[in-house]
């Protein structure tokens, strides 16, 4: 028998025993359509087929959704009709990086399966374009025409030993259904976030997200992940630009990585309440490779204490910043008067200004809470960002300083400083006085305080409030200390016909207050605005001249008018927040204003970047830009280490800064970022000094 008889002959037995199809060799991938056994069984038998994809070395092809850039592998059958094929049944990818870009694929030898589905026939022809992308640096379309002739049968097939291995490893990499999990996600402040509860994950364990919709989150930014080995986990992700709205039904890939292993699920979210992962918490659990999931255990729950602890000292040094300081005079002033009461009106005012003080807090941390989980971009100091309440609290600060200089007195029970101390109206007065207090501190942020309050919006209800109301307790602690120990009381001098003195001396700290009120109001509306807010403060002091002269019922009702419409300015158009945002950037030469896009440009290209988030009436903002950023050392260190200068201005509500704030595990302002050479920025801390600074890029 001749050479070409036996070539004949193999080309008409080969089909006859199982399937004939040969590779085809495309630009940089090899394509091939390969059966799992010899033969198919008739019937709703599934059996399967695969793609089989193998890229050169370097090069990629992509994932159903993949990712910024590329193009999924798809397969358009032809086939008689009683033959079916289903969907590609995708291996979960991995990440390809390429400069700002990461995209979903596969780089190694990968077999998309496929279910087949054969009703009837002694014999299954089967045809398919498959299309893909390969890319490396450059990506070029690929194509090929693939057939596939199988024998059928009633009988169980048996596997194909060329390609059993390949087939049982693809199976191990395609997403498993999920356990039991209660999965959900939100969409808030600019981040995507997902939790699994009911579920245990190893304490090492390294988590992946791929989400199914490809315009969910920014594919390149940091999955930061909280693992609680006993009751799932968080993960959290800023949103693409090209969001739009959320599905019903989030559908996912979680991959769980555990040394050289990992295990693969798909995920169904439903929309609910999830806690934004900070980027401080991630960091700090993730500083360690290999030993920062070891850390993770329990990380949560162990950085309750922690958190409280750095709420207390937080407002406790709160006592000490500028903005609180009028009302803590106007405090000490009333204990002054009454250091010689009883033990037991002592507490009891210590007490009531306590619970002003915590219950301002909690209210406060309740109401922020609900606005954002509505959807409102707000933080620490948000109420300030409103020219009606900037206005309402100059009015009501400078009325005080007017009290304090004697235009009007209101009596104990007004100011908290009463000679009946044991009198329920003094009592109102000590809370009032912590209310207050709690109202003209979110101006400002102590130390301790930024990572305490962006640790609370970002868990559970009860542990946010939990958090605030330590902070209330931090900053009334020196005066419930003073109530409580009598021996700190003998240290204060004794009261005598000075007090009167000092007493119209803390009008002016009122005063200035008040300027600073109005300042603020006018980088929040214009000078109309501030013109309107001095009319209102005119009738303020008009309206407590008539009280304080007044003897009757007419002049008091005289009084109370004037203020009424002094109140009703509140409502003037001219105390509403312009469409257009003011620019710092413009005032400070060599700034920019900060935005996403081109903070990642700059590191992407290597540049050292600073970036100011800031607002007019933060103090401790002000502070640091005098006494740190304006400094001369500071300057010289922008300049040797050629550092880009950008700055957001929170001054007026602006959703995406509060994102970036969220991000970074900041409920408010200051919040000061480095990165020296393109590198991952480092969180500086609120209060600043040229050392640090110099340190940061040095």
């Amino acid at each position: 028998m001749s050479f070409r008889h036996l070539c004949i002959l193999f080309l008409l037995l080969v089909p006859a025993s199982g399937a004939f199809a040969l590779p085809v060799q495309a630009d940089n991938v090899e394509a091939e359509l390969i059966a799992e056994n010899q033969s198919f069984k008739a019937g709703g038998y599934d059996n399967w087929v695969a793609l089989r994809l193998r890229p050169d070395p370097g090069w990629h092809v992509y994932w159903q959704n993949p990712g910024d850039s590329g193009i999924p592998t798809s397969l358009k059958w032809t086939l008689p009709p009683e033959i079916t094929a289903g969907p590609i049944d995708w291996p979960y990818p991995h990440r390809e990086s390429l400069g700002e870009l990461t995209n979903y694929g596969y780089s190694e030898e990968t077999l998309h399966l496929v279910p087949i589905r054969v009703k009837r026939g002694d014999r299954a022809e089967l045809a398919v374009k498959a299309t893909w992308l390969v890319c490396k640096d450059i990506c070029i379309p690929g194509e090929a025409e693939l057939k596939l002739s199988m024998p059928v049968s009633a009988a169980q097939p048996q596997p194909d030993a060329a390609w059993a291995s390949a087939f049982a490893k693809a199976r191990a990499l395609v997403p498993r259904a999920a356990p039991d999990w209660d999965v959900r996600y939100s969409i808030v402040q600019g981040d995507f976030s997902i939790s699994i509860e009911g579920a245990q994950f190893p304490q090492r364990a390294e988590v992946e997200f791929f989400p199914i919709p490809n315009d969910l989150v920014a594919h390149a930014a940091e999955q930061r992940v909280i693992i609680d080995p006993n009751n799932g986990l968080r993960l959290s992700q800023r949103l693409s630009t090209y969001f739009v709205e959320a599905p019903a039904d989030l559908r996912g890939v979680l991959v769980i990585h555990e040394g050289d292993t990992a295990k693969a699920f798909q995920v169904d979210a439903k929309p609910g309440d999830v806690a934004i992962v900070p980027a401080s918490m991630h960091a700090e659990l993730h500083a360690t490779p290999g030993k920062a999931r070891a850390a993770a255990a329990g990380a949560v729950a162990a950085s309750i204490p922690l958190m409280l602890l750095f709420a207390l000292l937080g407002g406790l040094i709160l006592n000490l910043m500028p903005c609180v300081f009028p009302v803590l005079a106007m405090k000490a002033l009333s204990v002054l008067k009454t250091r010689d009461a009883t033990a037991q009106a002592n507490r009891a005012h210590s007490l009531a200004y306590t619970a002003g003080v915590i219950a301002s807090f909690v209210a406060l941390a309740a109401l922020l809470m609900s606005l954002r989980a509505g959807g409102a971009a707000l933080g620490w100091g948000f109420q300030l960002q409103s020219p009606g309440f900037v206005f309402a609290l100059a009015g009501l600060i400078f009325a005080m300083g007017l009290s304090l200089s004697g235009v009007a007195h209101f009596g104990a029970s007004w100011m908290g400083a009463g000679q009946n101390l044991a009198a329920k109206p003094g009592l109102a007065g000590s809370f009032f006085t912590g209310v207050l207090a709690v109202v003209v501190a979110s101006p400002c942020t102590a130390p301790f305080m930024a990572p305490a309050l962006g640790f609370a919006l970002a868990q559970p209800a009860y542990v946010s409030l939990l958090v605030f109301a330590v902070l209330g307790l931090g900053l009334a602690l020196p005066f419930l200390l003073i109530g409580f120990a009598p021996r700190l009381a003998t240290l204060l001098p004794r009261p005598g016909a000075w007090m009167e003195t000092f007493k119209q001396l803390m009008a002016f700290p009122m005063y200035l207050t008040a300027v600073w009120l109005l300042w603020v109001l006018g980088g929040l509306t214009d000078r109309d605005g501030m013109a309107v807010a001095l009319l209102g403060l005119v009738l303020v002091a008009l309206a407590l001249w008539v009280w304080g002269r007044s003897r009757s019922g007419v002049g008091q009702s005289v009084a109370l008018l004037l203020l009424f419409c002094a109140g009703l300015l509140v409502l003037h158009p001219a105390l509403k927040v312009p469409t257009r945002n003011t620019d710092v950037s413009e005032a400070r030469d060599g700034w920019e204003s900060y935005s996403d896009a081109r903070f990642d440009a700059l590191r992407a290209a290597g540049r050292s970047v600073f970036v100011d988030f800031t607002a007019d009436w933060c103090l401790t903002c002000k502070v640091n830009e005098r006494g740190a950023l304006r400094s001369e050392r500071v300057r010289e260190t922008f300049r040797k280490h050629d550092v880009a200068l950008l700055v957001g201005d929170w001054t007026r509500a602006d959703p995406a800064i509060t994102a970036v704030l969220d991000r970074y595990g900041r409920s408010g302002v200051p919040l000061y970022l480095a990165s020296q050479d393109g590198a991952e920025p480092q969180v500086l801390p609120q209060v600043l000094t040229p050392d640090i600074i110099a340190t940061a890029f040095e």
